[in-house]
């Protein structure tokens, strides 16, 4: 099996480590009544539409990668521009639920930058992150960030007025254990955050793009979300989902810093379409259908007796 350090270059292909559980997590459907899409071994529910890939890498190498190899390969995506926007965008969004200035808790912090930007808006930021450098470059800004994984005893129950997953959700083997933690640690009516990769979307593209030699383009993870999946997972987790809709890009594409591959300027084609794309999804108001190649999330917490059991 090859070692995750010789696969870091791409984070969105990750060796196979173990299999994907028996059973689809919104525990109705076995794992023989899903679908493969495309060439990739990526399972679909029918039932609730998410995707799993058919093969997990052990959580060791996960650890490895986003401890270690991340941060030295992705810093300038982390402490650089590229994603200004998208932070001001979510601490917007975030502010029009919740507009009053409270504890925000970041998971998957890394240096820190949406911390920062919630802090410039009067919110108290704690963030979480496996990188001990990251971690060490937020606290160096000033930020109250700690090296650890989610779930984090380090945030008491109901304590949050909002839990954000930016970039973050679908890199984790268990997602759905993840959302239950936030689900502890928010006040009811407390707001929860998502951006992913648009499961759905970048799925529906696998096949084709893997026939013109392009199958490196879409991008899934370990798992895969869609519109449908959300609406599906989270009231039972006990979210009242208020919108799923299109992500704007990202401003910048830190990510090909440094990336000597052929494919470097059909992909800064792609962002430049993306953006345009985007940008016309805005203007006619279709941004708030989920149909772009991310997706982002904003739901409540319910109180507790309106929580689902499972």
């Amino acid at each position: 099996m090859m070692r995750m350090k010789h696969q870091v270059q791409d984070v969105h292909h990750v060796p196979a480590g173990a299999a994907a559980p028996s059973r689809c997590p919104c525990g109705a459907v076995p794992i023989a009544a899903m679908a493969v899409c495309g060439r990739s071994a990526l399972l679909r529910c029918r039932v609730c539409d998410l995707r799993v890939r058919a093969c997990m890498p052990l959580q060791e190498e996960l650890d490895a990668c986003y401890r270690d190899e991340y941060w030295s390969r992705f810093q300038v995506e982390q402490t650089g521009p590229a994603r200004d926007n998208v932070h001001e965008h979510a601490l917007d969004w975030m502010m029009e639920v919740h507009p009053e200035p409270g504890v925000v808790v970041d998971v998957g912090c890394g240096a820190g930058a949406f911390l920062a930007r919630c802090r410039e808006r009067g919110w108290r930021g704690v963030g979480v992150d496996p990188s001990p450098a990251a971690v060490t470059h937020a606290v160096a800004r000033g930020l109250e960030a700690y090296v650890c994984a989610w779930p984090s005893a380090r945030v008491g129950n109901e304590t949050a007025d909002a839990v954000t997953f930016i970039n973050v959700l679908d890199h984790l083997r268990d997602p759905f254990e993840a959302l239950q933690e936030a689900w502890r640690v928010l006040r009811t009516g407390g707001v929860l955050y998502i951006r992913v990769q648009n499961g759905a979307f970048h799925a529906r593209l696998m096949a084709p793009l893997s026939m013109i030699g392009l199958g490196g383009l879409p991008v899934v993870h370990l798992y895969g979300f869609s519109r449908a999946a959300f609406r599906f997972h989270l009231p039972r987790l006990g979210f009242v989902v208020r919108a799923v809709r299109t992500a704007p890009p990202s401003q910048g594409a830190a990510y090909g810093a440094g990336n000597e591959s052929g494919g470097a300027a059909f992909r800064r084609f792609l962002k430049k379409a993306d953006q345009s794309l985007y940008a016309l999804l805005a203007w006619s108001g279709l941004d708030r259908l989920p149909v772009g190649p991310s997706i982002e999330v904003m739901a409540v917490k319910a109180p507790s007796l309106v929580k689902l059991s499972g």
